[in-house]
């Protein structure tokens, strides 16, 4: 070969050749492939419900009582919340412009959170990544709806990996050698075991130690229509205005998108009382069934009573449930939510107008949002002495002068 040169130049010019080739064929696909791949971490917001929760963070590696609220966790960051202790965690985009998903983290319960991405440009493909570890407890997350980019949220648990990716509402729970799923709204993926099973709105399904999922179960269904507020409001619920001046606002009460939740929206402001509505009516015989809980979401941004008002009767949220006892008599049993509050022992802290059964009112964080879950109503009845025979109606109402809430996620939750 030495002797030729010209087959040596010739040689060496075509390696040349196709090393260019392949430098302009693979380098611009490995820069796409970088590009599309590339991410920034979002930004989340840990905050107290109540009780008392510990959070270990990588960086300090002991755990930290949470006070108010905490922000940016990182990953491999440790919550753990002791019994009838509550915390929430919100994600949100790296611009801080939209909430992409929320997880409520209930008592007794411990998470680690392992990944909280967003693609770094806006041409990529990729989902918004959220995934988490729940160890032990039961937590609530919800996939935020009106997101431009397609949300990813997967919960790991010690059985299972569940994919939720869609807009929606699902419960988690791991109790001793089980995971226990159930999609309230939304689709979710269950994984475990090479198997997977694809769980729709009321569907649930359980995971053993070593076992794939159980399969598709039902039994417990929300007895609610419309309760996502998915749909028009007059599908399924009808709308009422009492107002004490007739020459001012009843209020409005509207359906739009509130961070990440599809919500119902009440708003009003004036000098006098006024209470605005929505109610459904159920006529349901309740009496064989062995579980009755309501679940919702509420955020309170305005009220101007504290303690909901002299009479207790004025809150910026209240649920009633009308129902029918044993007796054949009618009951109501009902819920108020605030946030403003007042140590002043005069004004009281539940409904002293209403009937007996009224529940000393919630007090919820401001501005954010709050997922209440009720006692087991049918025992709540019970032990009042007024057992239900027939749910029939619930409504949900903002009451007082000024106010402005918003309303999601409402359950109402029955096992036969």
């Amino acid at each position: 070969m030495h002797n030729n040169p010209q087959r040596l130049a010739w040689t060496v010019l075509i390696i040349a050749f196709v090393f260019f080739l392949s430098l302009a064929i693979t380098l611009p696909f490995g820069v796409r492939i970088l590009l599309l791949n590339s991410t920034r971490e979002q930004s989340n917001t840990l905050s107290l419900g109540s009780g008392s929760v510990y959070v270990t963070r990588p960086a300090v590696g002991v755990p930290e009582a949470l006070f108010g609220s905490m922000d940016n966790l990182t990953y491999g960051t440790y919550i753990e919340t002791e019994n009838a202790s509550r915390s929430g965690i919100s994600f949100i985009n790296p611009d801080k412009t939209e909430i992409l998903g929320n997880v409520q983290i209930y008592g007794d319960t411990e998470i680690q959170l392992l990944a909280h991405t967003t693609p770094r440009f806006k041409f990529s493909n990729r989902p918004h990544n959220i995934a988490l570890m729940l160890s032990r407890g039961r937590l609530r997350a919800s996939v935020a709806v009106g997101v431009e980019r397609p949300v990813t949220m997967v919960i790991h648990t010690p059985h299972s990996e569940i994919t939720l990716q869609r807009p929606g509402s699902y419960s988690v729970e791991v109790i001793g050698n089980q995971s226990l799923i159930s999609v309230r709204n939304g689709i979710a993926t269950v994984s475990a075991r090479d198997k997977n099973i694809r769980l729709a709105k009321d569907e649930r399904t359980t995971v053993s130690a070593g076992e794939p999922p159980a399969g598709i179960l039902f039994g417990e269904r929300n007895i609610i229509d419309n309760g996502s507020f998915s749909r028009a409001l007059a599908d399924g619920w009808t709308t009422y205005q009492n107002r004490q001046d007739a020459n001012e606002s009843a209020g409005t009460i509207d359906i739009g998108v509130h961070n990440g939740r599809t919500a119902l929206h009440f708003l009003r402001r004036g000098l006098h009382w006024a209470e605005t509505g929505i109610r459904q009516d159920l006529g349901l015989d309740v009496s064989d069934y062995q579980n009755l809980r309501l679940h919702l979401a509420t955020w309170l941004d305005f009220h101007d009573l504290r303690n909901c008002g002299s009479l207790g009767s004025e809150c910026p949220l209240m649920v009633r449930i009308e129902y029918q006892d044993t007796s054949g008599n009618r009951q109501e049993w009902l819920q108020g939510f605030y946030y403003l509050s007042s140590d002043n022992q005069a004004i009281p802290k539940r409904c002293v107008t209403c009937s007996a059964s009224a529940e000393e009112h919630v007090k919820v964080p401001h501005g954010r949002w709050y997922l209440y879950d009720s006692p087991e109503l049918m025992s709540t009845f019970s032990q009042s002495g007024r057992p239900a025979a027939i749910i029939e109606s619930i409504s949900f109402y903002a009451s007082g002068h000024n106010f402005e809430s918003y309303l999601a996620e409402v359950e109402l939750q029955a096992i036969e």
